[in-house]
């Protein structure tokens, strides 16, 4: 079934299968201590461009280390309002501060929801974007812009197709997402400027790599490897 790999992320937001996490740095944070895990900055943006109400938002970023086997391999970030920037052009962002242990990730995707009285459209951002994370490290990985649009053929959906009429109305069913990645300066400047724990900090600055679609279309296709 070509949806099994989203139903599975699911699954795994309801039923536990991850450690769930809040963002590492706050508005009260005064310092940050690398000593155990290093902080990993991440801009992220998810919007559509034909003006529905059926805005979507994130609210969980999956990330995993490569082989996962048990929970602990497996990190959920929770979204927060708060963690969205309006900016000046009128579009959103938000700002993600994880926290892990220095190792190989892959940033597997981003869950959310594209909601207006009386339906609510549960959608996921498939990424798989592999980064590494260096000891004692403060590092921004640039910002991933994912765009909801109409799907095309047998593109991956942006969702899954259950509930039938929620899933189709906020056009989540029908749709998919153009994913891309840019280092984009400017958003390292917004954390600085947001958190006082970040305004004078080191930074490294390591763009993640670029979005492979094909890699993304076999894994939402229930491959064993997208690789």
């Amino acid at each position: 079934m070509k949806i099994k790999a989203i139903s599975l992320f699911l699954c795994c937001i309801l039923a536990g299968c991850a450690t769930v996490n809040p963002m590492a740095v706050d508005k009260k944070t005064v310092a940050i201590d690398t000593r155990e895990k290093s902080v990993v900055l991440l801009a992220i943006d998810v919007s559509r461009d034909d003006n529905s109400r059926y805005v979507p938002k994130p609210f969980v970023v999956h990330v995993e280390k490569p082989g996962s086997s048990k929970k602990t391999d497996r990190q959920n970030f929770k979204l927060r309002e708060e963690d969205k920037l309006q900016l000046e052009n009128g579009d959103s962002v938000y700002l993600v501060r994880m926290a892990l242990v220095p190792g190989e990730y892959r940033l597997m995707a981003v869950t959310g929801n594209a909601n207006a009285f009386p339906f609510n459209g549960i959608f996921q951002v498939p990424m798989l974007l592999d980064f590494k994370v260096s000891p004692s490290a403060i590092s921004y990985m640039g910002q991933v812009t994912a765009k909801l649009r109409p799907r095309v053929g047998e593109e991956f959906r942006a969702g899954p197709v259950i509930p039938l009429l929620d899933q189709s109305v906020t056009g989540v069913s029908g749709g998919t997402f153009d994913v891309s990645v840019t280092d984009a300066p400017e958003k390292l400047s917004l954390f600085r400027t947001t958190y006082k724990a970040l305004a004078n900090s080191h930074i490294e600055t390591e763009t993640l790599p670029a979005f492979d679609r094909a890699a993304a279309q076999r894994w939402w296709a229930g491959a064993q490897d997208a690789d």
